[in-house]
């Protein structure tokens, strides 16, 4: 384990339609994992899994309001979020901040469907980026096929 507890889960890709990302990552040889609306995070997520490349969760906007929609204002996608697992956050935060980074919560921790339920919390590390930190780990890195509950079209 590093220095900070983290270990690399995924990347976050935000796109404004899901369709040209899902066939781009199908044809590098991805395969769908769980696809759900998150009411709490107010966005669309579906996990991309791949036997030998990180995986990638694929957010695009629903319905309501989100802050992934000020960032597809400047374009139409980018990979704007890496996703670790940690089993103590609030340790892991402190290891980073005594490194002399500055950490900079964007919010509280809530629930992540996509995950289970299991905790997931935001933050902005100056000059690094955003980062999203798993509480723990969920039942597998590579099993979230079954954990969305709002199983729906979203494909």
């Amino acid at each position: 384990m590093n220095s900070y507890g983290l270990e690399f889960h995924h990347f976050g890709l935000a796109v404004r339609s899901p369709e040209a990302a899902f066939r781009y990552l199908s044809d590098l040889g991805y395969r769908a994992g769980s696809t759900c609306y998150d009411p709490l995070q107010k966005v669309n997520l579906a996990m991309r899994h791949h036997e030998r490349m990180p995986d990638v969760e694929v957010i695009w906007p629903g319905a309501e309001p989100s802050p992934i929609d000020r960032m597809l204002k400047k374009s139409d996608s980018m990979i704007y979020h890496l996703c670790y697992t940690s089993a103590n956050v609030d340790e892991s935060l402190a290891a980073l901040e005594r490194a002399g980074l500055e950490v900079l919560p964007l919010g509280m921790a809530q629930p992540a469907l996509l995950f289970g339920g299991i905790e997931v919390s935001f933050y902005n590390i100056t000059g690094v980026g955003i980062i999203e930190i798993i509480a723990g780990t969920p039942e597998s890195k590579k099993s979230t096929e079954n954990v969305c509950k709002t199983q729906s079209s979203l494909v």
